[in-house]
């Protein structure tokens, strides 16, 4: 089994801990259709402001805060996304390295790829595995949170951060924090599943759930081990995946028939369920994961609830959402709707079936 470095060795450091995102963009994002398919998916989209969601996550990914500092971002993405992603990092003026997968297999390989890439390229660094398609309002408050995360980290934990809840949510799953680590982190007691609405009142109330917004901070070392120690499946598919993989300048392409047979299964349920490492900091940062339509109408409403995008005309309506890339579209009289049109394609629904939008992308494959 790998050998984590040693508590004392890394509590001995003091300079500024290096610390290598790894930007996850292997998401498909089926409940943003019709904007968001196939090889253009939400963090490829500019769906808050001019920039799309990947560069977003870059930019709050470099430079350097108080007791750390970034390195250039490992991205994890699709073979198909390559290129795409290549040309928006470059319109920021953001240089990095890759890592293609030819199909998805989850979250947990996607980190102990990349653990055993960061391990052998940058040992000392900590990696801090971010979804590439969420978005985050307050970035000194995210900064602030990951420097409270680092000791916990040094010291051998994986820690998560726990979004501070600002209602009810019953999207979300929820993270139960038990006793203090340190001043800023705790250990985690259990990882809850999306609660319904009852559940998740008593979660708010409680003042120890938080919303879990996969977010990760740890050493690559301990992340291998825990992998191997919990789901030695993974670990050796992986390990051999990754030894049999070509790699250039700056570029690591999966080998197809390799990765293919990795189990597929997110890292909350190969490692972070599991472990005895898991620790959580508190991250109050104006959170969201952009799941739905209604979380993008919520982040981006006016006054009279609507979040509109493009050539729009909203007459006596509220609390919709609607975006056109093209042709006028106008609303009268309705509530509580999700209309866009994207590329020719149209989509109405009510706001309160958005998250079921993703049953349309299935049946169209299925009708194709």
């Amino acid at each position: 089994m790998t050998n984590p470095k040693s508590e004392p060795e890394m509590a001995g450091m003091e300079t500024d801990q290096t610390i290598t995102p790894v930007i996850m963009s292997g998401g498909a994002g089926t409940r943003l259709w019709p904007a968001s398919q196939g090889d253009h998916p939400k963090q490829l989209l500019s769906l808050i402001g001019e920039r799309t969601l990947i560069q977003d996550t870059a930019l709050r990914l470099r430079g350097r805060a108080t007791g750390f500092a970034f390195t250039d971002p490992l991205i994890v993405c699709n073979e198909s996304q390559l290129v795409p992603i290549r040309t928006q990092l470059a319109d920021i003026g953001q240089t990095a390295w890759f890592m293609t997968e030819p199909c998805p297999r989850n979250t947990a390989p996607c980190a102990l790829m990349a653990a055993l890439e960061i391990a052998g390229r940058e040992p000392d660094a900590l990696m801090l595995l971010a979804p590439a398609d969420h978005y985050i309002r307050d970035e000194a408050a995210f900064h602030q949170a990951i420097g409270r995360a680092v000791p916990a980290a040094r010291s051998g934990h994986i820690v998560t951060f726990g979004i501070t809840p600002t209602a009810p949510e019953t999207g979300y799953g929820y993270i139960e924090a038990a006793e203090p680590l340190d001043a800023h982190a705790s250990r985690v007691a259990a990882f809850h599943e999306k609660p319904d609405f009852e559940t998740a009142r008593r979660y708010l109330a409680s003042g120890n759930m938080f919303w879990n917004a996969g977010i990760f901070l740890c050493r690559p070392d301990v992340l291998i081990a825990e992998m191997q120690a919990l789901r030695e499946d993974i670990f050796k598919a992986c390990q051999t995946t990754f030894a049999a993989s070509p790699k250039t300048k700056d570029t690591r392409a999966l080998d197809a028939a390799l990765f293919a047979a990795c189990p597929a299964q997110s890292i909350d349920y190969a490692v972070m369920e599991k472990t005895t490492k898991a620790a959580i900091v508190e991250a109050d940062i104006g959170w969201s994961d952009i799941g739905s339509w209604r979380a993008l109408r919520d982040l981006a409403a006016a006054t009279d609830g609507n979040a509109v995008r493009g050539n729009v005309l909203a007459l006596e309506s509220k609390d919709n959402l609607i975006y056109t890339d093209g042709p006028l579209v106008a609303a009268l009289g309705v509530d509580n709707l999700a209309i866009v049109v994207h590329e020719g394609q149209i989509l109405v629904a009510a706001m309160d079936r958005v998250q079921d939008v993703k049953t349309i992308v299935e049946a169209l494959k299925n009708k194709s």
